[in-house]
């Protein structure tokens, strides 16, 4: 948590002086969770106080996570990062102190000075990559590595992360992908949660970059760079002859086939090891199952240095070259995954950012066209319910709402609420043109297993009648279209049977709602697909989302956790 060597801006008048001992002396950054601040210590020694935005402090969950970046940061080892000194709270909001590193980000010294060179350039790869080695082996994904997050500070570069995503650096968040465009892997592009290997990339992209001045993956605008990313080959003509094997290494488009940042480190520094032992992975999982046991701690793209669900550590590296060593092969799901995006994926803008989509779920799930909407539910966007707490008390108590700590939004069916439905803020209930012809998916994982009730997903559903199309997977394994219609609930096919789902499974979901047709898809198998004869008539609302259901009668509880949401227009 460091910048410039002098404040961004001044302090305005809505700034604290002070926090706690400190003497707030100017901004250093801001952004959607808060500001960082330079302050001088009761000594007269400069640090940076990184504060959490009153609106986020007035939530339980983001203190918590907050500050849980202070102890993370203390946990790994001093050269790392900036030095944790201090943490509390200022009138009800968060607070971390950290060590100030003067000096210019990777990112100002290659704009003013020009690229690195010689033995320089090798001194920042091998500084750079000690520290994203030792915050991989302690359990951390940084994210969001980059030239900015480079300071160029006087006793060498440090990688920090001020967790800030600054309007200036084109940062992306939500909708499935977080971090810089330019930087980001091609696994981030197709939804899936970055891990250690997606940082290594990340790392790859910073290296060629400070070598020549440019990026491996250029385009006149973000989306001619992210399909460049996910479809080309990098440029790294002007990288020097004994990085370049290493680099392309790194830029593998399979996750599973780049090296471990460990590994790396060893060639780079000529150790022997280098060309014998197996390095642990540095691939991300190939679930993007919310209940994921892998070390690695998910959170919001917005917080530093903890971050996303990653590796599987008893994976071993495919051979890159220069070295490195060779893993034995894919698990099923990955490769799956991987032919899926050598599909092909389609650039789309939505809601300001730029993302990419490819099919999550299953051997043979649809593709979508046009993205209009994804959310990996890493932080808090425009759907129903606040934080998911069904058992407080009173007014206080919810039924769906997110759970930021997990990265997902949980919505639960009872007495109270038999069909309780969630609804994406895309397409917009007032646009219900947009909603009509509509690809939605969703990876769902119940959390209790008692064989009644089921969860699923709806379009055209227009909650103030309410009616729509609900697809249905009951916890029985059941698999119904329904149509919702008038007060009443009627199959528009007759059910079949299908895998049921269990508790702390995760299971892929995917619903196609084109004219009179309809088709369900469960872990990418078409399970249902359907015309319906009494088509629903167009209405003045038409909306997608995610429901938990129990039957009407008979009570029951039916808790279900969502992630990697997404809409895209009908195929």
């Amino acid at each position: 948590m460091t910048g410039p060597a002098v404040p961004r801006r001044p302090l305005d008048p809505g700034d604290p002086e002070r926090i706690g001992d400190h003497r707030l002396v100017g901004v250093l950054g801001e952004g959607g969770q808060g500001a960082v601040y330079l302050a001088r210590d009761a000594s007269g020694g400069q640090v940076a106080i990184k504060l959490l935005h009153a609106r986020e402090a007035a939530d339980a969950t983001s203190r918590r996570r907050f500050l849980r970046e202070a102890e993370t940061a203390r946990g790994l080892a001093l050269f790392c990062t900036a030095r944790v000194l201090d943490a509390g709270s200022h009138h009800g909001r968060p607070y971390i102190v950290t060590e100030y590193i003067p000096g210019p980000s990777l990112a100002t010294a290659v704009a003013e000075d020009g690229p690195r060179t010689g033995s320089g350039l090798h001194r920042l790869a091998v500084a750079t990559l000690t520290s994203l080695a030792a915050i991989h082996r302690a359990g951390i994904v940084h994210r969001d590595f980059k030239p900015g997050n480079v300071i160029l500070g006087p006793e060498g570069p440090v990688v920090i992360d001020f967790g800030i995503a600054s309007a200036a650096d084109h940062t992306v968040t939500g909708g499935g992908m977080a971090g810089t465009p330019a930087f980001i892997a091609p696994e981030q592009l197709a939804g899936q949660r970055p891990g250690p290997a997606s940082d290594v990339f990340s790392w790859a992209v910073t290296i060629a970059y400070a070598a020549t001045g440019r990026l491996p993956f250029a385009g006149p605008t973000v989306p001619a760079v992210l399909m460049a990313i996910s479809a080309r080959e990098p440029d790294l003509s002007g990288v020097p002859a004994d990085l370049r094997p290493l680099l392309e290494a790194c830029l593998a488009k399979d996750p599973a086939a780049r090296p471990a940042a460990s590994a790396l480190l060893r060639a780079l520094t000529g150790d022997d090891a280098a060309t014998g032992a197996t390095a642990p992975a540095a691939t991300a999982p190939a679930t993007t199952s919310p209940s994921s046991t892998a070390p690695f701690t998910s959170a919001p793209a917005t917080t530093a240095p903890l971050t996303t669900a990653a590796a599987d550590p008893a994976r071993t590296v495919v051979s890159g070259g220069a070295g490195i060593p060779a893993d034995t092969g894919n698990p099923p799901s990955r490769r799956r995954w991987l032919l899926g995006l050598a599909a092909g994926v389609t650039a789309v803008l939505v809601a300001g950012g730029v993302l990419l989509y490819a099919s999550l779920g299953g051997e043979a799930g649809p593709r979508g066209g046009s993205l209009l909407y994804g959310d990996d539910f890493g932080d808090r966007g425009n759907w129903d319910g606040y934080t998911f707490d069904p058992d407080a008390a009173g007014d206080q108590r919810t039924t769906r709402g997110y759970e930021i700590e997990r990265g997902v939004y949980t919505v639960r069916a009872d007495s109270t609420d038999p069909h309780n439905v969630a609804l994406s803020p895309v397409p917009a209930k007032t646009d219900a043109a947009a909603g009509r012809d509509v690809l939605v998916g969703v990876t769902a994982e119940p959390r209790e297993d008692s064989g009644q009730g089921g969860l699923g997903l709806v379009c055209r559903w227009d909650e103030d009648v309410p009616s729509g199309y609900a697809f249905l997977l009951g916890l029985d394994g059941t698999a119904r279209v329904v149509r919702r219609s008038e007060g009443a609930s009627l199959d528009v096919v007759p059910p079949v049977k299908a895998a049921p789902p269990s508790a702390g499974r995760a299971v892929r979901l995917q619903a196609s709602c084109r004219g009179s047709r309809l088709t369900f898809w469960i872990d990418g198998t078409r399970v249902l697909d359907a015309e319906d004869a009494h088509p629903l008539p167009p209405g003045p609302h038409s909306q997608a989302g995610v429901l938990a259901r129990v039957p009407e009668a008979g009570g029951g509880v039916v808790t279900v956790s969502f992630d990697d949401f997404s809409v895209s227009k009908a195929g």
